[in-house]
């Protein structure tokens, strides 16, 4: 019975495959097919890489600088001289020195013309039109029209209006404010005479019936009656005051 009870449990504890076993089958198994497919592959990849320094690049580099290069500035050479050397030449000789041609020899001498034409026609013209119809008349209105009249009206208003106001100071407005002035002060020299006379007058009225009666009253009534109310309140009070000085020593200690 022990033989068959070992015999059953053999097989599933100690003689299965262990699972780190498995997965590495697992990965060589994997491993297979993508070598098979990534090795050739990257050989192709090196072989053209390889094919590609050694043949492609000098031969590249042998055509850009024998062939492409020379004929770039060929090219470059017969844009130059068989498009732009014409364009420029024909831009030059029939635009440029046309218009050049143009300015100098026909709008600079119109423009000329056009100029002192204006100027004789126009501006001479309004220029005299100007001086002999405006200033002319207005500087002979004003020397013999407007400076005339300013010294005429100057002269009238002097007499009319300056020497009569000049001579109603003087003679008239001066002395009447004078005279007010005067009286204004006789007034005011009047004014503090009865002031000082009523304030005089006020003031022995004040110590006749107020200052008088005050300093009797406190001279023969306030002052007796003081030194009574002392004499007879005096010696109780001291003695209340000499009571509680003992007391409060008594009590608090000396």
């Amino acid at each position: 019975m022990a033989y068959g009870g070992d015999h059953t449990r053999g097989p599933a504890a100690g003689h299965g495959p262990p699972a780190g076993a498995e997965g590495c089958c697992l990965a060589q198994v994997i491993k297979i097919p993508v070598l098979i497919v990534l090795v050739p592959l990257r050989l192709l990849w090196e072989a053209l890489c390889w094919t590609g320094r050694a043949v492609v690049a000098p031969v590249a580099l042998w055509i850009h600088r024998w062939i492409l290069a020379p004929l770039g500035r060929a090219v470059a050479w017969l844009a130059h001289h068989l498009v732009v050397v014409p364009v420029a030449f024909l831009v030059r000789y029939l635009l440029v020195v046309p218009v050049l041609w143009i300015h100098r020899w026909i709008l600079t001498p119109v423009g000329r013309a056009v100029a002192r034409l204006v100027h004789h026609l126009v501006v001479v013209p309004a220029a005299f039109l100007v001086r002999y119809l405006l200033l002319v008349p207005a500087q002979w209105a004003y020397r013999w029209i407007l400076t005339p009249l300013g010294h005429a009206l100057a002269a009238l208003f002097r007499r009319l209006v300056v020497i009569p106001a000049v001579a109603l100071w003087q003679y008239v407005l001066w002395p009447a404010l004078g005279a007010v002035g005067s009286v204004l002060a006789s007034c005011r020299q009047i004014a503090g005479q009865v002031a000082r006379a009523v304030g005089r007058c006020l003031g022995a009225l004040w110590r006749w019936l107020v200052v008088a009666p005050l300093r009797w009253t406190y001279r023969w009534v306030c002052t007796p009656v003081g030194h009574a109310i002392r004499a007879a309140c005096g010696p109780p009070l001291r003695a209340a005051r000499d009571a509680a000085r003992e007391v409060g020593r008594a009590l608090f200690g000396a």
